[in-house]
């Protein structure tokens, strides 16, 4: 436990930098960030299902891509955060670029990496996250909110928006019409009510992730909402077989109720 306690005092700078995965993930829950921070060896790995989904959301990306013709792909792993950096900065300031695929800014110690960033004759930039969903949830508004943020901490001025597809489009199995395919919105009055929640928010993260400990937060729906924690099976321990869990016409609503989870 020392030992523990010695590392974190020393800060492990590194390590406890925040991202935008990471501020999400700290959305959904602050254990599961503080774990794949100081515990990433306890995740699982990821099922078909979940990589399907993943592969679903790249084809997308792919695709938005292409309504941007010119458009410049900042080619960097993810461990290579120096170059990235370097490329976005050194594309950026060609002006015959339109635009920017997977564009890598920080600020104040929060790395973000942006699906699109436009170009816009007035100077200012088109921030656009791309999500293959049909409609616009509160969590993609936070996402698009923590890229405006730093964007604008690093001194560009950005239009944010959320591209998603049209639930309306019927593909015809030839061609995607793209222009029909995705619809763009403009969150700038959104993201405004959000702004001091977000800074809150990385305060309360950092903190958290500077504890000894991580936070105890009983299992509940944040393990599986909206996305199945890779931590999962290591809050969620299996119940014994006599458990009351396992009792023949006990609902999960009176489960709830009667305020017994955990117990054995």
């Amino acid at each position: 436990m020392l030992a523990r306690r010695v590392k974190i005092a020393r800060g492990e700078s590194r390590n406890m930098n925040l991202s935008k995965s990471r501020f999400m993930a700290g959305l959904q829950c602050l254990k599961r960030l503080y774990l794949q921070v100081h515990e990433p060896d306890l995740a699982v790995e990821l099922d078909e299902t979940s990589l399907a989904v993943i592969e679903q959301g790249q084809e997308v990306g792919r695709l938005a891509q292409k309504m941007f013709p010119g458009g410049v792909r900042i080619e960097a792993g993810h461990e290579e955060l120096d170059k990235a950096l370097a490329l976005t900065a050194q594309v950026m300031a060609k002006g015959q670029v339109p635009a920017l695929f997977e564009a890598t800014f920080q600020h104040d110690h929060v790395l973000v990496r942006t699906d699109i960033l436009e170009r816009h004759a007035t100077g200012k930039w088109r921030l656009i996250e791309v999500k293959s969903a049909t409609d616009i949830k509160d969590r993609y508004v936070y996402d698009v909110a923590i890229q405006r943020l730093v964007l604008e901490g690093c001194g560009f001025k950005v239009v944010p928006c959320l591209m998603h597809l049209n639930r309306e489009y019927v593909y015809d199995g030839k061609q995607y019409e793209l222009g029909t395919l995705f619809q763009i919105r403009d969150l700038t009055d959104e993201i405004a009510a959000l702004t001091k929640d977000v800074r809150e928010l990385i305060r309360e993260q950092r903190r958290m992730l500077a504890q000894a400990q991580p936070p105890d937060i009983e299992p509940g729906r944040q393990c599986s909402n909206p996305f199945t924690c890779e931590f999962y099976d290591h809050c969620n321990k299996p119940f014994p077989e006599d458990h009351i869990t396992n009792l023949l016409g006990l609902s999960s609503q009176k489960f709830q109720k009667r305020k017994i989870w955990g117990s054995s």
